[in-house]
């Protein structure tokens, strides 16, 4: 029975070659798109699978507003170094405590050497103390695990940097100079060890991890912090509830008895609704969870929507197909009915006939990702295999799942339609005017039709969008601009000045792409303002080109711009009152009362994404009342040969930190790297977009290719009865138009509600424009129109003698 139904399926697929060609064509586009969803999907799952082990590893967040982009308290991954050590003492459920460096957005690589040979930049390399093995369970290939870090001036080498450094030779025991900024004068650290590569990746991810000495100590004034990233392991049959009160507990206890080493009052750690926190998050949850980032999986989550929905329309596409197909099978079903054949073997033939097609959408998914994967890497940012995926048989057992839900959900209904036939009908040829199933296929057109109409409403709406951010005033000009990750060093700085084309040389902690934000409170005619705090260079203004709309920007002619004077933006002049100019306001700064006068107001100028308002800022040149060493060197160019300048630049650079490399990013690309996300989501959009379109259409050119056909003899009455060729197009046209109206009116306030909620997520977007709506609805309308006029035309110019001669 199985090789007869076998048979029956191939000779069917051969005969309709052409929906044969669509029905896989689209599975096949739908199952790719949703492929490589899966594929990243187990990607970001996979972080920290590496081992077993690190179920039992936490990392400890800590509440405070240090770093933060709205300089408001937030749970951190960054903690003050002396909750490591509090954490040891204090929390009996801990078996080991690490301190390692956090992942700085601004951090350099750093220059590595080993011996004479020229330095190489590495990035991702650690600073920790010497229980970070202890914490994290890496297979040593060379060294040990107890005696890896047990000296200071150790190092530990992943293995892939091993072999970038000594190639194939034994690294152990070996000394390589590392570099951390450019006027480092370096240090000598000892290979002690190398680690396996781990084989997912990693939330605590290194190329090596250092122990100089710095992260086993904490700071001696108890007013001083260091910050760094602190994870613990624990016992096995530690509660996580249990674990987070006795943290709670032992970190307010700690607080309230430094408060007096601070010099400030306990209770001031509770003022505005703030309050203490320590928290320890399963190092499983960290990828998913990072501080003041939007998680990968609500990132995802509208990609995968529209995977799901390419499915759907693969599959759509299907159904709509077959049921319209089945008066051509209605015989069939009767005769095999008559000779005895049962529903549930009816049931089998047509799903065989179903998993036949899906079998080769699969496999012709499986050869599209095989093509699409390096661009797909390349727009993620991943390195995603199908083949070569360390989780292939989970993979493959998704792809299963995958293959018996698309079989089912595609082939059981028509077969189930089918399967039902009434022998005594069929045969008296009956049924050829029966509506069962119109219905059905009617309302997955539309649906279709709403998913398409969405999508164009989409694309239209994000274009606007994304050209009024390109477009942007943002405050400064970012062309012919540099920006150096480097400290202010006056020497460097007067030999880069002295090189034709280079207008300004200067230095800031707020700049795209690099924003190191600092919470200050001011004292203002009484009132208390909470402002952010940007320490610049006597030109960092100019160089960034930023509009003066008030007073004037901070100029050598003025000697007080070096001790006790500010310029405030907009947001920040809104605050202090209409007229802010020449006004005073104080702040207290280590017992002292600082006064500071406002000298001018400039327009508020971005640095950090679309998606967040410019804070009130002051900018000040002087180091009192608080500072912060920059990583931002600013060169304004005033040449269109940039490269050239830039060529001079890294010259002056080399000779004066030949062991340190040059690393700088233009204005420019930091702007376009802000809106990289953005960009990356509307391209896949747009693609999708297409590709839904596409699908929806060939559905559409086959369904109203099988509606000619069903109505043959009806249109050759009608020519006969003397209907023009215009009329018949019309009357084929009528069907199909009124159903991607009512597609277009449902589509409308789904689009006005998604695209809505995407635009909500920018502080400074568009409003809702209405055109996209309407250019929406009449590109679907012309599309569906002209489609099916194609078949319509065809079915009008057919010779009525031939058609009524028609069976």
């Amino acid at each position: 029975m199985f090789k007869l139904n076998l048979k029956i399926a191939l000779r069917n697929l051969f005969r309709n070659k052409v929906y044969a060609a669509i029905n896989i064509g689209g599975l096949a586009i739908g199952l790719t798109a949703f492929v490589l969803m899966l594929l990243y999907i187990n990607h970001e799952e996979s972080y920290d699978t590496w081992d077993a082990g690190l179920k039992n590893v936490y990392q400890i967040r800590e509440r405070h507003s240090f770093f933060t982009p709205d300089n408001k308290e937030h749970l951190q991954e960054s903690n003050e170094s002396r909750v490591g050590n509090l954490i040891r003492q204090k929390v009996p459920q801990v078996i080991a405590v690490t301190k390692v460096d956090p992942d700085w957005d601004f951090r350099t690589d750093n220059s590595v050497s080993v011996g004479k040979a020229e330095p190489i930049a590495v990035n991702r390399m650690k600073d920790a103390d010497s229980s970070f093995f202890h914490v994290f369970k890496y297979r040593f290939i060379q060294g040990s695990e107890s005696k890896a870090l047990s000296a200071p001036k150790s190092v530990v080498l992943k293995q892939s940097l091993a072999k970038r450094l000594f190639g194939e030779d034994i690294a152990l025991g070996k000394v390589i100079k590392v570099l951390a900024w450019q006027g480092d004068e370096g240090t000598d650290l000892t290979v002690t060890g190398v680690v396996e590569d781990s084989a997912t990746p990693e939330t605590a991810g290194f190329t090596a991890i250092m122990r100089t000495g710095n992260r086993d100590r904490d700071p001696d004034n108890p007013t001083n912090s260091n910050y760094c990233q602190i994870y613990a392991r624990v016992n096995n049959d530690t509660d996580l509830e249990l674990l987070n009160q006795t943290l709670k507990k032992v970190y307010i206890d700690y607080k309230k008895s430094t408060a007096p080493f601070k010099k400030i009052e306990y209770r001031s750690y509770f003022a505005d609704g703030k309050y203490l926190e320590l928290k320890a998050l399963p190092l499983a949850k960290v990828h998913g969870n990072r501080p003041f980032e939007i998680s990968w999986l609500e990132k995802l989550k509208p990609v995968i929507a529209i995977c799901i929905f390419l499915l759907l329309v693969s599959i759509i596409n299907f159904v709509n197909l077959v049921t319209a197909q089945s008066v051509q099978r209605a015989k069939e079903v009767g005769v095999k009915k008559v000779m005895g054949a049962y529903k549930q073997q009816l049931i089998g033939q047509f799903l065989l006939e179903c998993a036949l097609q899906s079998i080769v959408a699969l496999f012709l998914a499986v050869i599209l990702i095989e093509v699409l994967l390096p661009s797909f890497n390349t727009q993620f940012h991943v390195e995603l295999s199908f083949w070569y995926n360390p989780h292939l048989a989970g993979m493959l057992l998704q792809l299963f799942g995958l293959f018996t839900l698309v079989t089912l959900l595609a082939g059981f209904y028509p077969a189930w339609i089918l399967s039902n036939y009434n022998p005594a009908s069929v045969l008296k040829g009956n049924y050829g005017d029966s509506l069962r199933g119109v219905t059905l296929r009617n309302v997955l057109v539309v649906f279709q039709f709403i998913i398409s109409v969405t999508f164009i409403i989409a694309i239209s709406v994000m274009h606007l969008q994304t050209n009024y951010l390109n477009n942007k005033d943002l405050g400064f000009e970012r062309s012919n601009l540099i920006n150096i990750r480097s400290g202010y060093d006056q020497s460097l700085v007067d030999k880069i000045k002295r090189i034709p084309g280079v207008q300004y040389v200067a230095t800031t902690t707020q700049v795209m792409g690099n924003t190191f934000n600092v919470p200050q409170e001011i004292e203002y005619n009484g009132n208390k303002i909470s402002l952010n705090t940007v320490t610049i260079s006597m030109d960092a203004l100019s160089a960034l080109g930023v509009k003066l709309l008030k007073g004037r920007v901070f100029s050598k002619e003025y000697k007080q711009d070096t001790i006790n004077t500010v310029v405030l933006n907009e947001a920040a002049a809104k605050l202090i009152g209409k007229n802010p100019i020449g006004k005073s306001y104080k702040i207290i700064n280590q017992d002292k009362m600082l006064n500071f006068q406002i000298v001018g107001v400039i327009k508020d100028y971005h640095n950090e994404g679309f998606d967040k308002g410019v804070l009130p800022t002051l900018y000040k040149v002087t180091h009192l009342g608080g500072t912060s060493s920059t990583n931002n060197l600013i060169v304004k160019l005033n040449s269109d040969k940039s490269a050239a300048i830039i060529e001079k630049i890294k010259t002056e650079w080399k000779r004066t930190y030949p062991d340190f490399l040059m690393e700088y990013t233009t204005l420019n690309t930091a702007f376009d790297k802000v809106l990289e996300n953005n960009n990356r989501f509307i391209s896949m959009i747009m693609l999708f977009s297409v590709v839904s379109v596409s699908l929806s259409l060939l559905g559409l050119f086959a369904l109203s290719t099988f509606v000619a056909k069903r109505r043959t003899k009806e249109i050759a009455m009608r020519k006969i009865l003397g209907a023009s060729n215009m009329q018949i197009v019309g009357l084929l046209n009528k069907t199909f138009l009124v159903l991607v109206i009512i597609a277009n009116l449902i589509s409308w306030p789904v689009a006005y509600l998604v695209v809505g909620k995407w635009l909500s997520g920018f502080a400074y977007r568009i409003d809702m424009p209405l055109y996209p709506f309407l250019l929406a609805t009449i590109v679907s309308i012309i599309i569906a129109v002209l489609t099916v006029s194609i078949q319509a035309r065809k079915a009008a110019l057919g010779n009525p003698v031939k058609a009524l001669k028609y069976e």
